[in-house]
């Protein structure tokens, strides 16, 4: 799964939500996976607000950034879901 703008922060808390249908044994490092991902959800927000104030090329900087960080944080996930699979 890759994130490009906010339209897909929807299919990604369904993903979420699958992950811990589909891994209840993991059920707390699912939760801090995605409390790390609101968190960088909320601060793209902030970002675009920002953005939207001033129209500072910075800010969408920052936005791309925040997406960069929630993709970074996907990728990992995907990876240990493998390993996870494997192990069964």
């Amino acid at each position: 799964m890759k994130i490009e703008s906010e339209k897909d922060f929807k299919e990604l808390r369904n993903h979420i939500n699958e992950l811990r249908k589909k891994f209840p044994m993991f059920k707390h490092d699912v939760n801090q996976v995605e409390h790390i991902i609101e968190n960088h959800i909320q601060n793209y927000s902030i970002v675009l607000v920002q953005y939207r104030q001033t129209h500072s090329k910075a800010c969408l900087e920052k936005a791309q950034a925040e997406i960069d960080a929630i993709n970074r944080v996907l990728d990992t996930v995907a990876k240990m879901e493998l390993m996870a699979l494997l192990a069964r």
